[in-house]
């Protein structure tokens, strides 16, 4: 259940993509491929559901809906390169 459907066509061979991540405080997630939102959702929280959750909701004050996280870049079982990786802080 980690992976979560997109409208997002797939890429093959060699062609470089451009891939934004709009994140809205814990508001709204947006995730944009090539200019097109592909996959939007809001309000993001811990899932009760995980193995992990009741050392995730101590470590995050007792609240599951979540306002702070790390980066993550990955790739799922294909070789993968990142370049020109750009952090922005954006206004309310």
């Amino acid at each position: 259940d980690h992976c979560i459907n997109s409208s997002s066509e797939n890429f093959y061979g060699e062609d470089w993509i451009t891939a934004e991540v709009e994140v809205r405080g814990n508001n709204v997630i947006s995730h944009i491929i090539n200019g097109d939102t592909v996959l939007q959702y809001n309000r993001p929280q811990l899932d009760e559901r995980d193995a992990t959750y009741a050392k995730l909701i101590v470590m995050n004050g007792g609240d599951k809906m979540l306002s702070k996280g790390t980066i993550s870049l990955q790739s799922e079982g294909h070789p993968i390169d990142f370049r020109k990786v750009e952090i922005m802080k954006l206004d309310d």
